[in-house]
């Protein structure tokens, strides 16, 4: 534990590495947050909240730098006193499940001094949100100055303010209307039907990522603007390609508690992530050997290919042996296969060798470098040792050979692309599910109607038999049935034709179609997981094969080495 410490310390002090961070979160009083507790909390200010009467004091906190509060246009003055805008906020949010406030936490880069990344916080929270109506509340910490943890929170409203600096709505309802523009009354609900709309866009999942891309960009220019080489990403290591374990975020407590040199929970968690990212990282450093050392290899195969095409002309003196001297193969025939029994027994002279002339022999005119699938199968072979290949490994060569891939980058290309194609067919497989689900639903509706239809028609009978002094009483014992049959009624009018009817015939050819497109997704699907699988087998032994390969040329070059020197 001392000497991990002790190689931490020395990684901080000896290069500063630029870290992303931005978390958003939202503060809702279902859930026993509090507005002014949070920005007492973050400003180390003593604030009362008016609401409850409770007083907030963290003035005695330490590590604050700078707070202040930047307000759009069209917003009072009066709150640019902390206290005035979060007590407004508790005061027009009633409900008890109220969103309060929303806060942006970000990591500043600690390769700035505190007046460049102080300019470049109120630049990025002008641009993103006091030009777009919401009121910030700005605090920098920096517990130990510059060489600890910089950092800012940002607690922003959540409610729009009108053009008369009185706050305005989250959101608006949408009122359902008939043919006649009328409001449509949901007796169920006892309710008119509606849609909530709502009056921003700050609660829509891409203002997020639009934010959070937006710090990574501006922080990138800050730090080119002096003369910094580091940069940060807002992206996931997925996205952005690298096969590499994020680590978790601490915390305060547990981030303390590492710096005594105290083990915890979360930090034997990272721990086991670095360590598993150095596997990653050097798992991919022999890939990438492999690779070289596969690309050296075709070039030297292609190198012995291309002999001189100029006739050989064997002095007189050997010309009795030529009979016997084994004729000349390509390079992919000596990789394929061994030389046969014809080819090494000695021919017969004949009458023109007596005549000890000179005799020529010729090259193949244009010889090729072997594919990737023959040196795998060469490997392969040289690894059987005389025993028969495999069928898996047969399956292997002839892969690569009916997909003409030449290097173990195509390999996996060839396999990314099969992937991409069963992860576009999954795609198309949620959206026929969805609409399938909703014509058996359609159905589903259109039975409990038929129920509820002539349980109505038994009970007017049934009613219409009635004395006229009970007819009241059978009314309300019945009543379900009436809710029941107008609910299910006004189901089925929704969903009625332009001609009136219920379109149960159209609903059952949509649904022969789509579940005979659905059918035919599925088998392509499982046809292209099985491929998948499949191809995964395959490139993970040619990995092995080629690792083993590398492996076993090493100790020949590094003997060919020492008998040089």
């Amino acid at each position: 534990m001392f000497l991990f410490t002790l190689f931490r310390k020395d990684i901080k002090e000896c290069c500063h590495i630029a870290i992303y961070h931005c978390s958003i979160k939202i503060f809702c009083r279902g859930k026993g947050k509090s507005a002014v507790a949070a920005a007492a909390y973050r400003a180390c200010e003593k604030i009362t909240n008016e609401r409850d009467g409770k007083i907030h004091d963290y003035s005695r906190k330490q590590g604050i730098a700078w707070s202040g509060i930047l307000l759009p246009e069209n917003a009072p003055q009066e709150y640019k006193d902390r206290s005035t805008l979060w007590n407004a906020v508790e005061k027009v949010e009633k409900a008890s499940n109220s969103q309060l406030a929303r806060e942006i936490e970000i990591a500043l880069p600690r390769e700035l001094h505190f007046s460049e990344y102080f300019s470049l916080v109120l630049k990025y929270v002008e641009e993103n949100f006091a030009k777009n109506g919401m009121c910030a509340d700005i605090s920098i910490h920096d517990p130990k100055g510059n060489t600890s943890n910089p950092h800012a929170h940002i607690m922003l409203t959540m409610r729009p303010l009108n053009e008369d600096k009185t706050w305005g709505d989250k959101q608006k309802k949408v009122y359902h209307l008939d043919d006649n523009g009328e409001k449509i009354y949901d007796k169920k609900k006892r309710q008119y039907k509606c849609n909530k709309m709502q009056t921003t866009d700050w609660n829509e999942q891409h203002k997020a990522e639009e934010w959070r891309a937006s710090w990574a960009d501006m922080c990138n220019a800050a730090l080119e603007n002096f003369n910094r080489p580091e940069r940060i990403d807002h992206r996931s290591y997925a996205r952005q390609g690298i096969d590499q374990i994020p680590t978790i975020h601490l915390g305060v407590a547990a981030h303390q508690m590492e710096q005594r040199g105290i083990m915890t929970e979360r930090g034997n968690i990272n721990r086991a992530i670095e360590i598993s990212n150095r596997k990653l990282r050097k798992i991919e450093e022999q890939i990438n050997e492999l690779q070289g050392w596969l690309a050296e290899e075709m070039v030297k195969l292609k190198e012995q290919s291309t002999l001189p095409t100029q006739p050989q002309t064997i002095p007189p003196q050997f010309a009795r042996t030529q009979s016997i001297i084994p004729q000349p193969q390509s390079v992919k025939s000596q990789l394929s296969s061994e030389p046969t029994t014809t080819q090494l027994t000695p021919k017969p002279r004949s009458a023109e060798s007596k005549s000890l002339q000179p005799i020529t022999k010729t090259q193949p005119t244009e010889p090729t470098a072997p594919a990737f699938a023959d040196v795998i199968y060469s490997i392969l072979q040289q690894q059987a040792r005389g025993k028969i290949i495999s069928n898996s490994d047969n399956q292997i060569y002839l892969y690569l050979k009916k997909h003409d891939i030449q290097d173990y980058k195509g390999l996996e290309e060839s396999l990314k692309k099969l992937m991409g194609q069963q992860r576009e067919i999954s795609h198309k497989l949620t959206p026929l599910r969805e609409r399938i689900k909703e014509i058996e639903g359609h159905f589903d509706d259109y039975e409990i109607f038929k129920q509820n239809r002539d349980a109505h028609k038994q009970y007017q009978k049934d009613y219409t038999a009635q004395m006229p002094w009970k007819k009241k009483a059978f009314a309300e014992q019945n009543r379900v049935i009436v809710e029941n049959y107008e609910t299910s009624k006004s189901i089925m009018d929704s969903l009625k034709n332009k001609n009136g009817n219920i379109p149960a015939v159209t609903w059952q050819k949509q649904l022969d179609t789509l579940s005979a497109e659905l059918r035919e997704l599925d088998k392509e699907y499982k046809f292209l997981k099985d491929e998948v699988d499949s191809v995964n087998k395959i490139r993970t032994k040619v990995y092995d094969v080629l690792r083993n390969e590398q492996q076993r040329e090493q100790p020949i070059q590094v003997r060919t080495q020492d008998m040089d020197r």
